[in-house]
């Protein structure tokens, strides 16, 4: 019994300390909340009405102070009284200890709370806004109006430096004034919101109009006194300079100056309307303009200097030429009539005059205006190097020739010195053969033979005739020292297998008696080389007679022959 009285004293105890926790967490909420309140309510919004109002506002400022006013009355005559029935509510319930409806006042409270802490942050935003609207108004009046006076006295003291700008300037300048005026007056009337559009238009006017007096100056100092002083200098230096027979052709140079003076009068027009970016870029055409007859004039005066110094070298080089070609032809002349030139020397030479004659013609023609006061120089500078190039090349082409012609008569030595080798090794072939007293000569080799002598013959007859043609000369040359060659190889094998049939002869006499077939072999070999004159077949026929009944004979045999050979021409 008396554990379950002291069981229903703990319980009791437990309840009892729950509910006073919970009222006093709850209590704790409503009193944050209540400052909260307090927060909002102490907001400085009234101090700002009140000097807002102090400001006699109109017009949009006005209706926009009249709409965030009524907005703020709203808010302490609703919400306030909201808030506090909230709470009410709240701690009514508490002191009940209904926690539930506690919990769910509270957190419809907090809500609204948030939403009318936002609402006011809104209004003493708009507030502000419109405090520093009549501030910033009332700066950007006082910096417009320095910066208006301070144009306007460039505008009178400097009006010179403007030019035709001028007279648009000082419009500008008027509407300006008007404008800033009218902003002045929605200022002292209290209308900040429409003074501040009109003064934001009014800054971007006046920078405007700032930058246009900046620029203009140095392009109107340009346009009334550098522009015109350069093109009085061109003018009477173009004059000077015709007065000295300079020429310039087709007369561009005038009406590039006239095109100049022209484009300035369009800038002066351009500055007048105020259209300083199309200035600007006339401006840098003008000054390219003036370079370019600057560059004209500069170019006749180092032309003239240029042709002066180098008439006189060019009219050498011509001469040099003529001469150089003349002795050449007079040489090619001589030489054709001793030797074909087949590769068109004369022809070339002939072209070479031809074209000498048209230089010299071109230099004559611009001393002809030189003399006649009616000379270009840069033209005639320009077609003096042209010249000098041209009898460059054609100085190249005659030394070419003279090379090609001068070896001439050394071919020709050279050609008859081959002959007479040739036809000495020829004869020597020729009695080297008789020597051996052989019985004859195969067909195959005799024609060959008397090929290569027609051949030296023909070499010896074309070089023997009044005119020789050497490149073909020298083709046959290069014939009879193949064929020739040819020859000596063809001798030396016949020489060869005839001493080495003789000396298989003599070797193959040791078996004639026991072997018939060595005799029968003899004899078709003996028959070959005397009727025949196949040399090569009668060793053939001996060698493969020997080489059944002695194996290695015939190699020892050609052996000893080569050596034998070898020591005799030592």
């Amino acid at each position: 019994m008396l554990y379950i009285l002291i069981g229903i004293v703990v319980v009791v105890l437990i309840g009892y300390l729950g509910v006073a926790f919970y009222q006093r967490y709850f209590t704790k909420q409503i009193k944050s909340l209540e400052e909260r309140k307090g927060a909002l309510m102490a907001l400085p919004i009234p101090e700002k009405l009140t000097k807002l109002r102090s400001l006699r506002l109109t017009g949009e400022s006005q209706q926009n102070f009249d709409r965030w006013e009524k907005q703020y009355n709203d808010i302490t005559n609703h919400n306030f009284e909201a808030i506090e029935a909230y709470l009410f509510d709240a701690e009514t319930a508490n002191g009940k200890y209904q926690f539930l409806l506690v919990a769910r006042i509270l957190k419809q409270l907090r809500a609204y709370l948030q939403e009318t802490d936002q609402d006011l942050v809104d209004v003493k935003d708009a507030l502000d806004q419109l405090l520093a609207n009549e501030a910033d108004t009332r700066e950007q009046i006082e910096t417009l109006r320095v910066k208006y006076q301070g144009l306007r006295k460039r505008l009178l003291t400097k009006s010179f430096s403007f030019g035709p700008g001028l007279e648009g300037l000082e419009a500008i300048l008027g509407k300006l004034e008007e404008d800033f005026n009218q902003a002045n007056e929605l200022t002292g009337a209290g209308d900040y919101l429409g003074a501040k559009m009109m003064l934001q238009k009014l800054i971007e006017q006046t920078d405007d109009l700032e930058d246009k007096m900046a620029r203009i100056p140095k392009r109107y100092s340009e346009l009334a006194n550098e522009f015109p002083e350069q093109i009085d200098e061109i003018s009477e230096t173009y004059q000077a300079m015709l007065r000295e027979h300079y020429n310039f052709g087709d007369n561009q140079l005038e009406v590039q100056l006239t095109q100049v003076t022209e484009r300035v009068d369009k800038s002066l027009d351009l500055m007048e309307a105020l259209d300083i970016e199309s200035v600007e870029a006339n401006n840098v055409e003008i000054a390219q303009n003036i370079d370019q007859l600057y560059a004209s004039l500069e170019v006749e005066l180092n032309a003239r200097q240029t042709v002066e110094e180098h008439i006189g070298k060019t009219e050498t080089i011509v001469s040099h030429a003529q001469t150089q070609n003349r002795e050449l032809l007079l040489e090619l002349d001589h030489l054709n009539q001793s030797y074909a030139l087949t590769h068109d020397e004369l022809v070339t030479a002939k072209k070479l005059t031809k074209q000498i004659n048209e230089q010299k013609a071109m230099l004559e023609g611009h001393q002809g205006k030189i003399a006649n006061h009616e000379a270009v120089y840069s033209v005639i500078a320009d077609d003096l190097m042209a010249i000098d190039e041209r009898l460059t090349e054609i100085e190249t082409q005659q030394r070419d020739i003279h090379e090609q012609v001068s070896g001439l008569h050394q071919g020709e030595a050279v050609a008859n010195e081959n002959l007479q080798q040739f036809e000495l090794e020829l004869r020597n072939l020729k009695r080297t053969v008789e020597k051996l007293h052989l019985p004859g000569l195969a067909d195959s080799y005799l024609d060959f033979f008397f090929v290569v002598t027609d051949e030296i013959k023909r070499l010896d007859h074309d070089l023997s005739q009044i005119k020789i043609n050497l490149d073909e000369i020298a083709k046959q040359m290069v014939l009879i020292q193949d064929d020739l060659d040819k020859l000596k190889v063809k001798t030396n094998n016949l020489i060869d297998s005839a001493l080495i049939t003789e000396q298989l002869l003599q070797y193959a006499n040791r078996y004639r008696i026991d072997f018939p077939e060595i005799q029968t072999a003899c004899e078709e070999a003996q028959a070959v080389f005397n009727r025949e004159f196949d040399y090569p077949k009668s060793v053939d026929i001996l060698a493969t007679a020997l080489e059944r009944i002695d194996p290695g004979a015939y190699t020892q045999v050609e052996k000893n022959y080569y050596s034998q050979k070898q020591t005799d021409a030592l």
